[in-house]
């Protein structure tokens, strides 16, 4: 991505408030600001002495335990909002960000949106009430791998991107016959990981079916997308720790692409030697140029491509977000209305599977 400065290097930027300040907010949130045009003007925590001291650690001005009246108080041109679960394990973002709509103020909120999409459909019609808009950190929207495999894909070359085939980390709980529904699914919650990838590279999923296996929580889904591509996701709770977390690959027109563990772009093209079946001499082929071009992460060198947080994305949607709401411009990703199709598909797991389940 280019376009990065550093935060003291840009003529403009906007000024914003903070809800939460938690472990995750720390690592991967609050230091985005150091490559965006971001003033960071004030953070909001319940605990008041918690606040103070991010206030301290990243140059807010001001503190607050209450975030209505920092909403009251403050003249912000955006809010982030970086929060936890309740204590049923439901996120907590459709109690606040629905408060910042109402001010009129932009949101970057992270991910999960909410844990039913009836939650997610209430915020996309406040968010049309509201005039302004949210941008939800589903981070595979921006992933450089994913972002340059996007680019290839829409080429030309590579043709319609027909088939999909992914792998991820992640535990579904056994289906509840008494009441009709899947509990403890909080950690389940990140099947927006691999969705949000998964529906960047291949568009909207018109309907899908899914097999799991208990206890061990693996699963087996299979997708039909609205463009008529088809697709899989491999969901893989027994894996050895050790294991990559997850792998996708997309295949096209003679072309396919894979993404390793995030960080790895594989592009495989070209053929191989001429020659008839059972004679070809040659497996590089013809001209060694047309042929599978591979990219990873070199983690030598002091540049910002090798920062978990651009890596990951998330230096790249904090920066696509502060530049919308300078520049008054429309998101074209990580939106809200993908976050609630991402929502859909984790209501589709709550069902007892084995059937077809429409996400329209």
């Amino acid at each position: 991505m280019s376009g990065i400065l550093f935060n003291y290097e840009y003529d403009r930027k906007i000024k914003v408030g903070f809800i939460g300040c938690g472990a995750h907010a720390l690592r991967n949130v609050y230091p985005t600001f150091d490559y965006t045009p971001i003033d960071l003007v004030a953070v909001c925590d319940l605990s008041l002495e918690r606040a103070e001291i991010y206030r301290k650690r990243f140059g807010a001005e001001r503190a607050y335990s209450d975030y209505k009246e920092m909403l009251k108080k403050e003249k912000l041109d955006a809010v982030f909002v970086v929060l936890n679960y309740d204590s049923n394990g439901h996120p907590l973002y459709p109690k606040i960000v629905p408060d910042v709509l109402a001010a009129g103020i932009p949101v970057w909120m992270e991910k999960p949106l909410a844990y039913t999409a009836e939650e997610g459909e209430r915020l996309l019609e406040l968010e049309a009430k509201s005039g302004t808009f949210v941008q939800v950190s589903n981070k595979r929207y921006f992933f450089p791998t994913y972002t340059k495999a996007k680019q290839i894909i829409d080429s030309g070359n590579f043709g319609e991107a027909v088939s999909v085939g992914g792998r991820y980390n992640l535990k579904l709980s056994p289906y509840q016959e008494d009441i009709k529904t899947r509990t403890n699914l909080n950690w389940f919650l990140d099947i927006c990981h691999p969705m949000s990838g998964i529906h960047y590279l291949m568009g909207d999923v018109k309907e899908l079916l899914f097999t799991d296996h208990q206890p061990s929580g693996n699963a087996q889904a299979i997708f039909k997308f609205k463009s008529g591509a088809i697709g899989s996701l491999h969901i893989v709770a027994t894996q050895a720790a050790t294991s990559p977390v997850e792998r996708v690959e997309i295949i096209g027109n003679r072309q396919n692409l894979v993404i390793d563990n995030g960080m790895k772009l594989i592009y495989y093209k070209g053929s191989q030697g001429t020659g008839n079946y059972g004679k070809i001499l040659d497996y590089i082929g013809d001209d060694p140029a047309d042929g599978p071009v591979y990219w990873e992460p070199e983690n030598s060198l002091g540049q910002l491509y090798n920062k978990n947080m651009v890596l990951q994305g998330m230096v790249q949607s904090v920066n696509y977000f502060a530049n919308a709401v300078l520049n008054g411009t429309k998101l074209e990703k990580g939106t809200l209305a993908e976050a609630v199709h991402l929502t859909k598909i984790f209501d589709a797991f709550k069902t007892p599977g084995d059937k077809w389940v429409s996400i329209d």
